[in-house]
């Protein structure tokens, strides 16, 4: 990580000095923090005339340099079948400006089978290979996809067992159809159009993601002991509230905690690893109902009452670094998602009531 503040976002133009500093930053970002600090590895943008004939425009070979991939044209499941088999870098995929063509044959998706893929729909298994033995591998490098405006349905296990894809933007008004398992095993942010945020999560299909409007906002700032968040944020002229992905390393003390708690709703997920911080206070992340995971300062030592109460997105498995000694009432209380909280080290001497609330203790000792 570079002594700097590293923005990604759709809107938001990063500044004459930043440009000078980065000059491999680009105005407009389409991705995640880690995405844009391999920005180094190739990003293109290709037109694909006719449906079917990625493959030419993009040999195999050059498909496993790209990172980040723009298609425009016309495409179909064959296309998708070339996006999921080859391109093993390909981290964000733009479909913004695709057209999603009809396509009956063999040589798709689900390659072996005649199958009908519709016009306008993301295929079934497009990024998700069944095995022989009935396992699926996802995509295994995939974290941010943009669909097209006029998609109506994301087919059956497309995107499923794809653990690391962090956003899907949906860009039509009104939800498309999902099928069974279209998005399952993975912690995905969706973001859709401003306005829409209330139609897709009163869509049952669509009611358990974490649904946010508006375009995905990345920050990652490692903060100096002189200076607190807020101030680097007010400097860069950056809304607390926009942000949905934050990494902190440095410094990171109560008052950036405070910072965190009143100002950052939308918060996705949170990467304080490499922080100063050695407890987390109470309440801090409380409510947070978009965050689907944190990962916990190195140096951690305690957790605040009800730190991460309500969380009720909060996934998979919180792991907590040795040096954990106190967790304190209701830390956990209402994470209802939260597989299970592991203690990787053996020193816990203090543990408050209701944990977990009602639910049972999910707290497990490596």
């Amino acid at each position: 990580m570079v002594d700097s503040l590293i923005i990604c976002t759709f809107e938001r133009p990063i500044n004459a000095p930043m440009k000078k500093m980065y000059q491999f930053l680009l105005i407009a970002v389409i991705g995640l923090c880690p995405a844009l600090l391999s920005m180094a590895q190739s990003a293109r943008r290709v037109y694909v005339p006719k449906p079917g004939t990625l493959s030419e425009m993009i040999s195999s070979e050059e498909s496993n340099g790209i990172s980040r991939l723009t298609l425009q044209g016309n495409i179909n499941a064959i296309d998708f079948k070339y996006l999921r088999d080859e391109f093993k870098k390909l981290r964000v995929l733009d479909l913004s400006e695709a057209n999603i063509s009809r396509y009956a044959g063999k040589r798709g998706t689900q390659a072996g089978r005649f199958c009908l893929y519709p016009a306008n729909c993301i295929p079934s298994y497009a990024f998700c290979v069944q095995e022989e033995n009935g396992t699926c591998r996802g995509k295994s490098v995939l974290e941010h996809v943009i669909l097209p405006e006029h998609v109506r349905k994301i087919g059956e296990g497309a995107f499923k067992a794809c653990r690391r894809l962090d956003i899907c933007q949906v860009r039509t008004l009104t939800p498309p159809d999902l099928m069974p398992e279209a998005l399952a095993d993975s912690l995905t942010a969706i973001f859709v159009p401003a306005g829409c945020g209330n139609t897709f999560q009163s869509d049952d299909q669509w009611k358990h993601f974490a649904i946010i409007e508006g375009e995905p906002v990345c920050v990652a700032v490692k903060l100096k002991k002189t200076e607190t968040l807020a101030e680097r944020l007010q400097r860069e002229a950056i809304q607390p509230s926009s942000i949905n992905f934050l990494t902190i390393e440095g410094k990171l003390d109560e008052t950036d905690f405070r910072l965190i708690r009143d100002y950052m709703p939308n918060l996705v997920s949170v990467n304080l690893s490499e922080s100063s911080a050695t407890s987390i206070p109470e309440y801090t992340f409380t409510q947070k109902k978009f965050m689907l995971k944190i990962a916990l300062p190195r140096g951690l030592k305690s957790i605040g009452q009800r730190a991460f109460s309500g969380c009720t997105r909060l996934a998979g498995t919180l792991v907590l670094p040795p040096e954990v000694t106190a967790i304190e009432y209701g830390a956990f209380m209402g994470c209802q998602s939260l597989h299970r909280v592991l203690a990787t080290g053996n020193g816990i001497t203090t543990l408050g009531d209701k944990l977990f609330g009602e639910e049972a203790n999910k707290l497990v000792y490596q």
